[in-house]
């Protein structure tokens, strides 16, 4: 079990490394000019989630969403509101809270790159069984969930 656990921890450490490098970043923004590059893109993808039919993200959400400090989500906000990517307005309820929202090039430039993941992910599982990909993302589903726990634990 420890000799597997340990090759689960370093595919995992091996994936992250590639998922954050320059090779996955040319590949996911090639043809696109996105200002802040993949930053700007985990700050529009934190929005996108947080976002319902009755709630809009505040920046702190999107400091949790993305592990952050609250300092480093207003900077990343920042950027993308004046490379119009994001819109940020008081809230009506507490004007100390920033309440933000996508773009029309905000959306337009996350259609783009999740397109683009997809492509390449496409790729990447080429000649999978689709009983293969549909268990990987239960499986994957089930040890993000483990994660969550532990830090519910914490």
């Amino acid at each position: 079990m420890t000799r597997m656990l340990r090759e689960l921890d370093e595919r995992i450490i091996a994936l992250r490394v590639y998922l954050h490098g320059p090779q996955y970043r040319r590949l996911l923004l090639t043809d696109l000019a996105i200002e802040g590059g993949v930053g700007s893109l985990r700050i529009l993808r934190a929005v996108e989630r947080r976002t319902t039919t009755t709630y809009v993200p505040s920046i702190g959400d999107i400091a949790v969403e993305l592990g952050v400090e609250h300092s480093t989500a207003s900077r990343s906000v920042d950027n993308a509101v004046k490379a119009d990517l994001l819109r940020k307005a008081p809230a009506a309820d507490d004007q100390r809270r920033s309440q933000l929202e996508l773009t029309a090039g905000g959306k337009d430039v996350l259609e783009a790159t999740s397109q683009r993941r997809l492509t390449m992910l496409a790729e990447v599982t080429a000649g999978w069984d689709q009983s293969d990909i549909d268990q990987l993302a239960h499986l994957l589903g089930r040890l993000q969930t483990g994660f969550e726990r532990l830090d519910g634990d914490a």
